[in-house]
């Protein structure tokens, strides 16, 4: 469904005389300046927009808290010659620090490295008592957590009793009981800004970066990595953020690491590396490969990321990774369907149960609610004998710190300001149920308008929209400009595909796409314009630029 906004939903930036003498100055079109000019105020901020810092000197002057060179001394000493255990997480953050801090162990020269990634439906994020004692039975000599560990208190402890070396590289909240460890690389705790808005896949590539673990230009290749899960976890991209994932896509459309490229043959086939950038990681790349932590386990992302096997055995691990997807999709627009029905006919209820809920699909689920309805959601499903669910909230509201509210009544809970997860007894979920949804109703939520721009897409050239690209990446807080164009008298619409589900509204020589949308503008009344946002597509061999209706303007 295409979402509906009024006039009032918006703040137009209306280009003018402003905008072309602007644009005459830097000497750029009239859409790159008119996008400068809507989100920046002053010469400064345009020259930041325009120009990304400098990678090099920002690693230089990081600071990703005290225990790093603590960490960098454990490290030297605990992993080479070492046999060395990494413990992950099911996400595409989780799975590719696992990835690195394997290649790291392995080029450390670790007599062994190997891996384990929790089962997200039967045993649920962090570093668990029961797997920590299958480590230490197999006589493992150091632990790398990553993406997780920083409040697992009682495992950490325990593979400590046992002699184990452990290194821990995270970017949780260190709400709580926390892991008192030297070696704990989680900037959250005394890290800098730009420090405190990494991934765990960037925390543990700047500290090695710092460290000198591996020389530089190894450690180079494993940037697409830090870039895939910075676009992955929705991190804010201030100038760091923006610098590791601008250098990470180079990477990728330069080389791409092999199981990102044979998984984008697959996703994208006949489309040239040169057209890989974060709209194609986050609507194709990054699905696919968070299925198969949601659906099954997490170990064909990781063989997939590492990019080992055989061809044949590779190509394998990349159809196993789209038929999860392909299920995760099916599961996933069912419960929604479900959900939204129930919501429709009157539910009024934020906390949401099913004992039939795949609990690893819930997360996903939870953020969609979230957006569409702009207000928080909690969804929740039985897992291991108790009960897991995963909390999304809008802009105004901080997830952990409506958990930590509820500290007497979760077993274990964590996560971030917008999106958290946590795990509760039975027996406490109808108390549980009841104090949570009265929270998430009495959460004021801030309506914000969205900033677009009125231009016509027919101004919107190839060579223009090149220059916009220049203020990317885009994503959490550098969003991809939108558009807004009015209904006029020239408007008139053309059904497309061979199911009429598709529309094309017509302005003059130019059209806009309105997927899926041909019954939906049939019956929406008082249209008055349309929100859409520029995609690049190939065509017979031949990229242009689409224009796809993202939203409907009504009066």
């Amino acid at each position: 469904m295409i979402p509906v906004c009024s006039f009032n939903d918006l703040d137009i930036y209306q280009p003018g005389e402003k905008t072309r003498d602007l644009a005459r100055r830097l000497e750029c079109s009239e859409l790159a300046a008119a996008v400068l000019d809507s989100r920046a105020a002053g010469e400064e901020q345009f020259q930041q927009l325009l120009n990304v810092p400098d990678l090099r000197r920002q690693l230089d002057e990081l600071f990703l808290g005290r225990a790093a060179p603590a960490a960098r001394e454990l490290w030297l000493k605990a992993v080479p010659g070492k046999r060395v255990f990494v413990y992950g997480d099911y996400d595409v953050d989780g799975v590719s620090s696992t990835v690195i801090a394997l290649e790291l162990a392995q080029q450390s020269g670790a007599s062994e490295a190997v891996y384990y990634i929790p089962d997200r439906r039967s045993e649920g994020y962090g570093l668990h008592p029961a797997s920590m004692r299958r480590i230490i039975a197999d006589g493992f000599d150091t632990l790398i957590v990553t993406d997780c560990g920083s409040k697992d208190v009682e495992a950490v402890e325990m593979a400590r009793t046992a002699g184990m070396n452990v290194l821990i590289f995270d970017h949780h909240a260190v709400e709580g009981d926390i892991v008192r460890l030297e070696s704990l690389v989680n900037p959250q705790m005394d890290g800098d800004a730009e420090a405190k808005r990494l991934c765990a896949t960037a925390v543990l590539w700047c500290w090695a970066w710092q460290a000198h673990i591996l020389p530089e230009s190894r450690l180079a290749g494993m940037l697409q990595l830090a870039a895939l899960a910075t676009v992955s976890d929705c991190m804010p991209l201030g100038p760091l953020n923006r610098s590791l994932t601008r250098e990470g896509i180079k990477m990728m459309r330069r080389a791409p690491r092999r199981g990102l490229r044979e998984l984008l043959r697959s996703l994208c086939p006949n489309e040239p590396d040169s057209m890989i950038d974060e709209n194609r990681l986050s609507m194709k790349v990054i699905p696919c490969l968070n299925a198969a932590g949601r659906v099954q386990v997490a170990d064909v992302a990781v063989n997939v990321l590492s990019g080992l096997g055989t061809p044949l055995e590779l190509q394998r691990s990349v159809d196993q990774l789209l038929d999860l997807n392909r299920r995760r999709r099916d599961i996933s627009a069912a419960i929604c369907s479900s959900i939204n029905a129930g919501l429709e006919q009157g539910e009024r209820s934020q906390v949401l149960f099913n004992g039939s809920w795949p609990v690893g699909i819930l997360s996903a689920i939870a953020s969609r609610l979230c957006s569409e309805h702009n207000k928080a959601f909690a969804l929740a499903a039985p897992s291991g004998g108790g009960i897991r669910g995963t909390l999304r909230v809008p802009s105004g509201a901080n997830a952990v710190e409506l958990l930590k509210s509820l500290d007497d009544l979760l077993d274990a809970w964590g996560g971030h300001k917008s999106a958290a997860g946590f795990s509760v007894d039975q027996l406490k979920w109808p108390r549980l149920e009841r104090e949570l949804n009265s929270l998430l109703q009495n959460i004021k939520v801030e309506k914000t308008p969205e900033e677009v721009i009125e231009f016509e897409p027919d101004r919107i050239t190839g060579a223009a929209w090149d220059e916009v690209q220049r203020i990317g990446p885009f994503g959490n807080g550098n969003p991809l400009p939108a558009f807004f164009v009015p209904l006029d008298s020239r408007t008139t619409y053309a059904p497309l595909g061979k199911r009429g589900l598709h529309t094309r509204v017509l302005f003059g020589g130019n059209a806009l796409i309105a997927f899926n949308g041909a019954e939906q503008i049939e019956r929406t009344e008082g249209i008055r314009g349309w929100l859409y946002r520029p995609r690049p597509n190939l065509w017979q061999g031949r990229v242009s630029l689409q224009y796809i209706v993202e939203g409907i303007v009504v009066a």
